[in-house]
């Protein structure tokens, strides 16, 4: 298994903002807006509904600025948690009153935003992409982001799964590799909590009813062979033994071994990579470019601590599967400054600026910065992603995930808080599934 050492990652801000003092007079480093946008009448604002995290610091600090200073066009980024975005983009989608001229949304949002959102390919075709490198893109990335062969978004974020481990805390509690197997990974957690008696635990979780609980679950049910449901057919899956084998076990850690941290009842993604930052627990199987903020010696206590590998299988590390899926940035259909639109997107998404974001805990979906030298030799976490990758399983984003995603938290936080045993609660999510299937005519 790759061993981290000594962290080669020191990224400052002022490093970060270096390069629009070296365009000069000219344009600023990363723009590449095309001469037909700049000369169209411009409004005063752009209104951008994005997610609040961390790997927002580019758009909002380096983007929105250069975007401002080369067109007097004030980006008005309005940056929400996971679910008030999506009520939020939503809402202005469905409304048609070009109140929202860019949303940022996930594979979970794509399908029912998609009707509301302008077809990037043919912005393309429309308002020119000199520069741009559209083909650049990974074609997984493009794929998450169409619906009806229509791509509603550049792709901004593609990334799965994996697991982040601390060497010499498992060293330390007599364990001498990464874990690939479920009892593998139980046996590590259970030793580290035990060796270090509540000073830290074995293994960091999204504890809290949210989005992130159910994605922190999802690794060890796909490993396990459990799905939700069948896309074609809508057979309901997510009550089968595989599925509910997988949440026994992932609770059982929490409520049985009691190897998470008391804090982590309230950690979602945030808070579970500051809760690794501060040397609270020796694992968690998360998103992988949150190594990029656990080994940033700027903000973390633990950097140059940490290493990298797969989720591990059931039973064998054959079985290591996880989600992939991403975020992308689109242009609203309804959006009356559709051209400059999609000149922002255009340059929040280049090469450039994704590189950027890559520092910030960014997964760029651009094939140019996956093989970045800069890139690879800094974010150790990108072996044990490459892979992660090999074998994805791509988000749904059918009409109705959105709604079974939202119905299966309380059940997941049950299981998690001892309330209910796996089983009770799946067999109550799948229950709730089944009415909504029906009210959608899928049944």
């Amino acid at each position: 298994m790759e061993k981290l050492g000594k962290s080669s990652i020191n990224i400052t801000r002022r490093r970060f903002l270096h390069g629009s003092a070296a365009a000069g007079a000219g344009l600023l480093a990363g723009s590449m807006l095309s001469t037909s946008a700049l000369a169209q009448a411009k409004p005063d604002k752009l209104v951008v509904a994005a997610l609040m995290i961390k790997w927002r610091r580019t758009l909002e600090e380096e983007v929105g600025p250069a975007f401002e200073k080369e067109t007097g066009i004030k980006v008005e980024f309005e940056f929400l948690p996971y679910d008030a975005l999506a009520t939020r983009i939503k809402t202005q989608l469905d409304a048609s009153d070009g109140s929202l001229d860019v949303a940022q949304f996930d594979t979970v949002m794509v399908n029912w935003a998609a009707p509301q959102l302008a077809d990037f390919n043919q912005l393309i075709k429309e308002y020119g992409a000199d520069g741009y490198n559209w083909d650049d893109f990974l074609p997984a990335a493009k794929d998450a982001f169409t619906v009806d062969g229509k791509i509603v978004a550049a792709p901004y974020r593609f990334l799965s799964t994996i697991l982040h481990y601390r060497p010499d805390l498992l060293e330390a509690a007599g364990i001498t590799a990464a874990p690939s197997t479920f009892e593998e990974f139980q046996n590590a957690a259970i030793a580290v909590t035990e060796k270090f008696g509540g000073e830290k635990f074995g293994l960091g979780i999204y504890g809290r009813e949210s989005e992130a609980m159910v994605r922190g679950w999802n690794p060890f049910q796909l490993s396990s062979g459990g799905r939700d449901y069948n896309l074609a057919t809508k057979e309901i899956l997510i009550n089968k033994p595989e599925s509910v084998n997988s949440l026994q076990f992932y609770a059982d850690l929490v409520n049985k071994h009691k190897v998470t941290p008391p804090e982590a009842s309230t950690w979602e993604y945030d808070g579970l990579v500051a809760g690794g930052q501060a040397d609270r627990f020796a694992m968690m199987v998360a998103l992988a470019p949150n190594g990029t903020l656990l080994d940033d010696p700027e903000v973390s206590k633990t950097a140059g601590k940490w290493a990298w590998s797969t989720v591990p299988g059931a039973t064998d590390p054959s079985q290591s599967m996880g989600w992939s899926g991403g975020w992308g940035i689109g242009v609203a259909e309804a959006s009356a400054n559709k051209r400059w639109a999609f000149e922002f997107v255009k340059m929040a998404t280049n090469a450039i600026n994704l590189k950027k974001s890559a520092f910030d805990g960014n997964s760029p979906p651009r094939k140019s910065n996956l093989a970045d030298a800069e890139i690879v030799s800094k974010l150790k976490w990108s072996k044990a992603f490459s892979e992660q990758n090999a074998v994805p399983i791509p988000m749904p984003n059918d009409p109705v995930f959105a709604t079974c995603d939202q119905q299966i938290r309380p059940h997941i936080s049950r299981a998690l808080l001892g309330q209910a045993t796996a089983q009770e609660a799946l067999d109550a999510a799948a229950k709730e599934w089944h009415r909504t299937f029906q009210r959608a005519g899928l049944l």
